[in-house]
């Protein structure tokens, strides 16, 4: 199948990104159904563009799509925002990582994307994939920036392959960027119970 076949095109959500972008949490939201987003991702897949490190369109891509119902997961953070630490991990099997999260109002939405992986790149790293898709999308991207620099720890954990990473090399500007864009942010502070 032609990669660029909308038609055709079998895309879902994958378990991780459905658990995680959910009304109300840490992460990301969409305020529309899930289908819909699904929608949005066919409508503008012409526009994608490879995912963070990536230079093709077979592994990894990022769909920009209108940014209307995003809720975005930051908070632009200076020297009186109240800030949280804890050890938290993404998924039971990942080694843990201290997360910082700030209480304040999100962050405005003027862009948002969606990052999908293909088949085939859920498999590496003993992965797996939620649905017979072609496609599944694993990350919802949302607030100020139209491309926002990938989280630091995410792209470590892909670049050492660590579990629950998928392989990229990053250069040491993408690094950097990616540091000095998330040193004034942190996620929004969602009490758990």
């Amino acid at each position: 199948m032609k990669n660029d076949d909308v038609g055709t095109l079998k895309l879902g959500w994958s378990d991780f990104a459905s658990g995680r972008h959910v009304p109300g949490g840490k992460h990301t939201w969409y305020e529309g159904t899930a289908s819909g987003l699904l929608d949005l991702v066919r409508d503008r897949w012409p526009r994608r563009r490879p995912g963070s490190g990536r230079d093709d369109l077979d592994q990894v891509v990022v769909v920009p799509v209108d940014p209307t119902g995003f809720v975005s997961s930051t908070v632009q953070v200076d020297e009186n925002t109240v800030l949280h630490a804890v050890y938290d991990r993404r998924q039971a099997f990942e080694d843990g990582f201290v997360r910082v999260t700030a209480e304040g109002p999100r962050e405005e939405v003027r862009f948002a994307s969606v990052v999908l992986y293909s088949a085939d790149t859920l498999l590496e790293n003993d992965g797996a994939r939620s649905g017979d898709f072609d496609w599944e999308v694993v990350c919802l991207i949302a607030g100020p920036v139209e491309v926002e620099p990938m989280d630091p720890v995410t792209m470590a954990r892909n670049m050492l392959e660590k579990p629950g990473g998928t392989f990229c090399e990053y250069s040491a500007g993408e690094f950097a960027e990616s540091v000095w864009y998330w040193a004034g942010r942190a996620a929004s502070h969602v009490e758990e119970d």
